[in-house]
């Protein structure tokens, strides 16, 4: 084989091995200990609105977002749909699957065009068992989100609507923001409905909402994003 090419593969070959490195749930895994993980992980593509998987499918896999953002969706008996968090580029869906055979409690949609890789539950208990350390990462990212929950529930029993809003936007604007010269832009494409499924409110509660922090100038709206200015923070 031409010795160019053989090359070209070698590299390509280290490039799909490190297609994941950059996710936080990896850090400090051994190369070798992580090439079968990229061997063998799923790789799709999410077009903005599909389905990545739905509430009460069975928790047989590790979601690794790559690129894009995901709403978590859940739809209660009565039908009500409440939004319980945003996945987005380098966070991870299902890591309760590593501990417990379960469904999923909401359904994962997508926000914009994402790629997802999907690792299954046996190799990374495979993995895990060999990095210990991996073990105490998929704890803390646990941890943290229950913690977000905890904090989410404490906001919707205790402020108003409008102190609902602008804490949730200014959490985005935290989680997934970008500095702009008129503040921080949140990028994720939120409708007002979405707002509304998680803050608990009507859309035509949230409407009124957004336009008086807009006529207060505390935000205003750049083409599908919402820009907090520097008062907020």
């Amino acid at each position: 084989m031409n010795e160019n090419l053989m090359g070209r593969e070698k590299k390509m070959e280290v490039k799909r091995c490190l297609c994941l490195k950059d996710i936080p749930l990896f850090i400090g895994v051994e190369r070798e200990t992580f090439r079968p993980i990229c061997q063998a992980a799923t790789k799709r593509y999410i077009r903005r609105g599909e389905v990545l998987f739905y509430q009460g499918d069975k928790v047989d896999t590790v979601c690794l977002v790559k690129e894009g953002s995901f709403k978590m969706v859940r739809v209660s008996e009565d039908g009500r749909e409440t939004i319980l968090q945003i996945i987005t580029r380098g966070e991870t869906i299902g890591e309760a699957a590593l501990f417990q055979e379960k469904c999923h409690p909401a359904t994962a949609i997508a926000l914009e065009d994402a790629k997802v890789c999907s690792i299954s539950r046996r190799l990374m208990e495979e993995v895990i068992k060999k990095t210990p350390d991996l073990a105490w990462q998929v704890i803390a990212s646990l941890g943290s989100r229950l913690y977000a929950t905890w904090e989410q529930v404490a906001e919707l029993n205790s402020l108003t609507t409008r102190e609902k809003v602008l804490s949730l936007l200014i959490r985005l604007a935290r989680e997934h923001g970008e500095v702009c010269p008129e503040g921080t832009r949140i990028k994720l494409h939120l409708t007002q409905q979405e707002i509304a499924s998680m803050v608990g409110a009507s859309r035509v509660m949230v409407a009124q909402v957004l336009k008086e922090l807009a006529t207060s100038n505390y935000l205003y709206r750049e083409e599908k994003y919402y820009v907090l200015r520097d008062r907020c923070f």
